[in-house]
């Protein structure tokens, strides 16, 4: 066994939402890599994070976990595709944390969430918009406030000089840009070889 997959089978629990997950699977659907859900949870938990913003809702898969990572946690999760935010509605209804999901219908670069304050942002949707979503959204944060940006690693991409196509190559630079950024900023940031790959902002 390779190490990365040892350390990921120690990093991975049971699945909370079996039915979530294997839609997930069998419909192709992006979802946050079972090591990387593990340790957003831990640090949900280590945190104490009760008011969670989720940039990219999908079907609300991440947004069930988080809201079971501790008592009394609310999330506020963003998504602009109409289909996937009625599944993860549909999803969210028929579980045991509806009451503490709000789910939102919009464009994450355009919407406005008025004077909600929030304790903890996790950001996991177009990668190339990692800054402008980070930006926009530290204005709703506490002063202690957690953020996590995942696929900071996009599949290996980031680290590949070599792209050819275009499109992956402007994606790329996009998400090194952001990286580099957060690195020599003001905040205190850790990058994760978790999933792929977790980026901790304090």
């Amino acid at each position: 066994m390779e190490l990365i997959n040892y350390v990921k089978d120690l990093n991975t629990n049971e699945e909370l939402f079996p039915a979530v997950h294997r839609y997930a699977v069998e419909n192709r659907v992006p979802i946050i890599d079972s090591d990387a859900l593990n340790v957003v949870k831990q640090y949900i938990a280590i945190k104490d994070a009760k008011n969670i913003l989720e940039i990219g809702t999908a079907i609300g898969y991440s947004a069930l976990h988080f809201a079971s990572a501790g008592q009394g946690v609310h999330v506020t999760t963003i998504e602009k595709d109409e289909a996937s935010h009625e599944t993860a509605r549909e999803n969210i209804s028929e579980s045991d944390y509806s009451s503490n999901i709000k789910t939102i219908l919009a464009d994450a670069k355009e919407a406005d969430l008025g004077n909600a304050q929030f304790d903890f942002l996790f950001i996991d949707a177009s990668k190339g918009n990692n800054q402008l979503f980070f930006d926009k959204y530290k204005k709703y944060l506490t002063e202690d406030a957690l953020i996590i940006v995942d696929n900071i690693f996009v599949r290996g991409l980031i680290a590949d000089d070599n792209v050819e196509n275009k499109n992956k190559r402007k994606l790329r630079d996009k998400v090194r840009a952001f990286n580099q950024s957060m690195k020599d900023s003001e905040y205190t940031t850790s990058f994760l070889n978790v999933g792929d790959g977790l980026l901790v902002i304090y």
